[in-house]
């Protein structure tokens, strides 16, 4: 290990984590990351916090043509794609009641971008205290972005709706959030439905890649989860030992992965976490598929569920992501509309994490603006797939942006 003091040590490889890192590495901190393989969701779309983010690291070359996708309930199929434009789509599927549908879209599409241009300006989410949930309302107030509006459901919004497009939007959000759809309040909803009509899409394989180059090039030092044997506390620092005997010493602690059993049994760890999403791959479907198939697509029904088509050496699978531990028959059950005809087997991705509860979890997300982002003295969560797991990429830069904020608050004096 070339150095022994470390500004900040992170444990786990979680997106959020590798954002934050490569922002703070750029800036001049020291880090060290012990990492593991961790399964990486392909359904990717942009934010306000992700356009800045990779505009601070210089990678245009992360963003994509805008990538469509399709929402298949039991009596519609609407394809999310530029031209045609939606309008058109809902009043082909829903008649008379597409434009109220499209107007409820509208709405949460205008207040999803109020919101990220208010988090942006209050420097990402508020985290606990008295000043900060004081600035917090202010900013709200000032905006005219009333709190009680953005935490009610958002079933409320969406109710009162004709069938089969209520049923649609139900499916559209929860495929979007992997939650069932009362679990979601207008805020989650608007973000959501704000990331999904951004006009660009990102890149997943030149985005890892983009993370990994920018944190070695500001002498960020890798190495595995499995060499680190202890951290503690001691004296306003975190001291490391490795296994074989080595030592560091680290400022603040960031763990990137709660679902490691390394990290749930050693630290103080909220009570009540929702469980992380689970994905599971398809063999090959080469040959297989409809020509009329997106490579992403939401499969209407009781299991919030999506799935996105990649394609490897091993050929063309489909990579489905739902939100609880669940058996292969009852996601194929679901599967059926969208691959009536093929045949394949599923099984568990090889680096779905592990699942580990530290003291207990809740199947609904935690409150958007009360998330236990620092968890003690000089101690961080920067775990998206636990504290936003509805929120996908747009919630991991959301996160990261929030720590970079607190650990090095230069940064957004110079690119704020």
């Amino acid at each position: 290990m070339p150095a022994s003091r470390y500004d900040l040590a992170i444990v786990g490889n979680s997106l959020a984590a590798r954002m934050a890192a490569a922002l703070l590495a750029k800036h001049g901190k020291r880090l060290i990351r012990f990492s593991a393989p961790l399964c990486q969701d392909p359904w990717l779309n942009s934010s306000l916090f992700v356009e800045k983010m990779l505009g601070i690291l210089g990678a245009r070359a992360c963003f994509a043509p805008y990538p469509p996708f399709q929402v298949l309930s039991s009596q519609a199929r609407v394809t999310i794609q530029p031209e045609p434009p939606l309008a058109l789509e809902l009043a082909r599927e829903f008649g008379s009641a597409g434009a109220t549908v499209g107007e409820r879209l509208g709405e949460l599409e205008r207040t999803g971008k109020r919101l990220e241009e208010l988090l942006w300006e209050h420097g990402g989410l508020p985290l606990a205290g008295m000043g900060e949930t004081a600035r917090w309302r202010w900013l709200c107030l000032r905006r005219k972005m009333p709190l009680a509006e953005l935490a009610a459901p958002l079933a409320d919004r969406l109710q009162n709706l004709p069938e089969p497009a209520g049923e649609w939007l139900r499916d559209l959000f929860q495929g979007l959030s992997l939650q069932p759809l009362e679990a979601l309040t207008v805020a989650d909803g608007a973000l959501l439905w704000a990331h999904a009509c951004r006009p660009e899409g990102i890149a997943a394989d030149e985005l890892q890649q983009l993370l990994d180059k920018r944190f070695e090039q500001f002498h960020g030092i890798e190495a595995q989860l499995d060499t680190l044997e202890l951290l503690e506390h001691q004296h306003g620092h975190w001291q490391g030992t490795l296994h074989g005997g080595g030592q560091f010493r680290a400022e603040h602690l960031i763990l990137a992965d709660l679902g490691h059993d390394f990290a749930g049994r050693r630290y103080p760890l909220p009570p009540e976490l929702p469980p992380p999403n689970r994905h599971f791959v398809t063999s090959a479907l080469d040959g297989q598929l409809s020509p009329l198939l997106m490579r992403r697509v939401i499969a209407g029904g009781p299991l919030p569920m999506r799935m996105a088509l990649t394609t490897s050496a091993s050929g063309l699978a489909g990579q489905v992501t739902t939100r609880t531990a669940v058996e292969a028959s009852q996601l194929r059950h679901q599967l059926e509309p969208l691959l009536p005809f093929a045949r394949y087997t599923l099984a568990v991705h090889a680096h779905d994490r592990i699942q580990v509860s530290p003291g207990g979890s809740t199947s609904r997300p935690l409150p958007l603006f009360q998330l236990p982002v620092r968890l003690g003295s000089h101690l961080w969560c920067a775990d998206e797939a636990r504290l936003l797991p509805h929120l996908g990429l747009g919630g991991a830069a959301l996160l990261a942006w929030t720590m970079v904020r607190q650990l090095d608050p230069t940064v957004i004096v110079r690119n704020g």
